[in-house]
């Protein structure tokens, strides 16, 4: 990845994949037909690390709520951890647009269901009593989703240079959603 992200991944070839990794080319192409395989089993390699943590968090026995924002805090301190790695993702992603591709199938692998987890957690958020009941979870995990992307084209831009801004911003929005136990108490 850090290859294509210095390169572009137009700029990469399996001469250079080679050259930077000492591996020979024809050990390449016993594994990948295409430089595209290659980009997608390193994008595989350097998100599969993050779905897991993300997965672990979402099982947690915390409250939805707090399990949402642990979930968030992680990919965007990855984020801004990996701010090239990022970059050569959003390169990728916008020469294929440019060439008439649909990108939204492997954006979602990108993002490896990150808006089903928010989905399901907020499902059982509401079904629980955790989150408002009038809480919509397909409309409210795509809202989060936005959010989150918002972040990614703000790092990008290079004008979001605080993680913690970012989660805060999150984790006011978690809350807006949450029920309050105060009040839930009075009702009864």
């Amino acid at each position: 990845m850090g290859l294509f992200a210095r390169m572009g991944y137009a700029k990469v070839s399996f001469l250079t994949i080679s050259e930077a990794t000492g591996v020979a080319r024809t050990a390449f192409y016993r594994y990948f037909k295409t430089k595209r395989e290659i980009f997608d089993a390193a994008i595989h390699g350097c998100t599969h690390e993050i779905k897991v943590a993300i997965a672990a968090i979402a099982e947690q026995p915390l409250p939805v709520a707090e399990r949402l924002v642990r979930v968030v805090d992680k990919v965007v301190d990855t984020l801004f951890e990996r701010k090239q790695f990022l970059l050569a993702i959003y390169a990728f992603v916008i020469d294929m647009v440019r060439r008439g591709e649909d990108m939204r199938s492997r954006i979602a692998l990108f993002t490896g269901g990150l808006r089903e987890l928010f989905f399901r957690l907020l499902e059982e958020g509401v079904r629980d009593g955790e989150l408002s009941a009038d809480t919509d979870p397909k409309l409210t995990s795509d809202v989060l989703f936005a959010l989150l992307e918002s972040v990614v084209l703000r790092i990008l831009l290079d004008v979001e240079h605080d993680a913690e801004k970012s989660k805060l911003r999150f984790a006011a929005m978690v809350r807006s959603i949450a029920r309050n136990k105060k009040h839930s108490n009075k009702e009864r």
